[in-house]
């Protein structure tokens, strides 16, 4: 019996075929039959990278999406908790505005830095965690200058290549 190919391993002008069936406008198709990476500005590419999957992997059950902000007055405690989400694989997507993919494990321990951080000194400052589901996120309006997050979290049936 012959085994079922993936979508990976079946041809470009397939995939081509099937989406044009499924009333879908028609695939850009290039020699290699990826969508050209000069294509996607600038800004979007690290989170397009993001969201794809950490290292290539699949999103797990286990793991999250959620936004970080914050609104914090002292410049070098702003700068550290920068520093620490970005080290955490948070992406900044405004000045003190970071999305993330995270396990729940690292979220977790995420908020508890945040908050030992912010009991740290006298303060009036205040850090927002917002878990967003991807049915949430592919809702999501966001006006500004080359984030566009609907192209990237585009809805379930767009396929990327």
């Amino acid at each position: 019996m012959a085994k079922k190919q993936t979508y990976s391993q079946r041809p470009f002008s397939e995939l081509n075929r099937r989406w044009l069936a499924a009333a879908l406008p028609a695939l850009p198709d290039t020699a290699s039959g990826t969508i050209e990476e000069h294509k996607v500005p600038e800004g979007i590419k690290p989170l397009l990278n993001f969201l794809k999957g950490s290292h290539g992997q699949p999103k797990r059950s286990e793991d999250m999406y959620c936004f970080i902000m914050y609104d914090i007055k002292n410049n070098r405690i702003r700068r550290l908790m920068a520093k620490y989400l970005e080290q955490k694989g948070c992406i900044r997507v405004q000045k003190s505005v970071f999305f993330a993919r995270l396990h729940r494990k690292v979220q977790k321990e995420i908020i508890e830095m945040l908050r030992k951080m912010n009991d740290c000194y006298q303060n009036q400052d205040s850090i927002l965690i917002l878990p967003v589901g991807e049915d949430m996120l592919n809702s999501l309006t966001c006006i500004g200058e080359e984030f566009e997050l609907q192209l990237i979290t585009a809805p379930k049936h767009t396929l990327f290549f």
